[in-house]
C-alpha cells in the first residue's frame, strides 16, 4: 500500500538513536568515575559483588530506561503530529503525487517504513536494556556463588579464568539485539556496508567470548581487569550507537 513522505530534512529515526547512544554514553562515563572514585585497591573481587558499585550501575540502567523511553515517546508524538497534519484517506494519494513531483527531496523510506523502524529501534533500546538489567541480575548471583567456591580452595586464577569465559553471557543478548536492530535498518535501506560491520562486529564478540583472555591494567596502584567482551559491548552500545545515528542522518534523506 502506498504511504506518503516526509522532507529529507526531517530526520527522526537518526535523531532518536542519537539522543538515545548519547545517554548511553553519558551514563557509562558517570558510572566509570564513580567505580574509578569507590573502587577498593585490591581490585580481587569483580565490581559487581561490590554493593555500591552495583546500586550505582542498577539506578543508572533504570535512569537510561526511564530517559530513552522518553526520547522515543516525544519521537512518536511528533511522528504522529506530522502524520495528522494530512488526512488518513489522502496519505496514499499524496505519496503519488511526492514520488512524481519532489523526487530526490523526499525522505528515502516512507513514512510507513520508517514507523517500523522507529518501533523496532524502540524496542531494540528499551526493551533489550530492560532484559539486560534482569541477565546482569542473575549474573551478579552466579558470580557470588562462583566466588564462594573458589575461596573455598579453588585458586583465585581458576576463577579469574572461568569468569572471563563466562562474562560474555551478560552482553549477549543486548549486544544480538544491536546488531538485529543494524541488520533490520540495513535490510529495509537495501545497504551492504551495514551488513557487513554488523557482521565484523559478531565475528569480534564471538572471538571475545570463546578465545581472548583477560587482560590486566596497573593504573594508580589499582588493578584493573579488563573482560575485552564488556569493552566490544559498551563501545557498541554507546560510540558504535552514535556514529550508526551519524551514518543514517548524513547517508540517507529523512532518516
Amino acid at each position: 500500500m502506498q504511504s506518503m513522505y516526509f522532507s529529507k530534512k526531517t530526520h527522526l529515526l537518526s535523531y532518536a538513536i542519537m539522543l538515545s547512544a548519547l545517554i548511553r554514553l553519558s551514563g557509562a562515563v558517570a558510572e566509570s568515575a564513580v567505580r574509578f572514585l569507590i573502587r577498593k585497591r585490591s581490585g580481587l573481587l569483580p565490581d559487581m559483588l561490590d554493593t555500591v558499585l552495583w546500586r550505582v550501575q542498577e539506578a543508572g540502567s533504570v535512569l537510561q530506561i526511564i530517559l530513552i523511553v522518553l526520547v522515543f515517546f516525544y519521537t512518536w508524538k511528533k511522528l504522529s503530529r506530522l502524520m495528522g497534519l494530512i488526512d488518513e484517506d489522502d496519505h496514499a494519494e499524496l505519496g503519488r503525487l511526492q514520488e512524481e513531483v519532489l523526487g530526490e527531496h523526499l525522505s528515502t523510506l516512507s513514512v510507513r517504513d520508517i514507523i517500523k523502524l522507529i518501533q523496532i529501534w524502540a524496542v531494540v533500546l528499551v526493551g533489550g536494556e530492560c532484559v539486560y538489567c534482569f541477565t546482569s541480575l542473575i549474573y551478579r548471583r552466579f558470580t557470588y556463588e562462583l566466588m564462594l567456591v573458589s575461596m573455598s580452595g579453588a585458586e583465585y586464577t581458576s576463577f579469574v579464568s572461568i569468569y572471563n569465559m563466562t562474562h560474555g553471557f551478560k552482553y549477549l543478548e543486548m549486544m544480538t539485539a544491536l546488531l538485529f536492530g543494524v541488520i533490520v535498518t540495513a535490510v529495509f535501506l537495501d545497504d551492504r556496508f551495514l551488513r557487513i560491520v554488523s557482521l565484523m562486529l559478531a565475528v569480534l564478540f564471538l572471538l571475545a567470548f570463546g578465545v581472548f583472555q583477560m587482560f590486566t591494567l596497573s593504573f594508580s596502584g589499582r588493578e584493573i581487569g579488563i573482560v575485552w567482551t564488556s569493552v566490544i559491548f559498551h563501545f557498541t552500545e554507546t560510540v558504535g550507537l552514535f556514529v550508526f545515528s551519524v551514518y543514517l542522518s548524513r547517508h540517507y534523506r529523512g532518516l
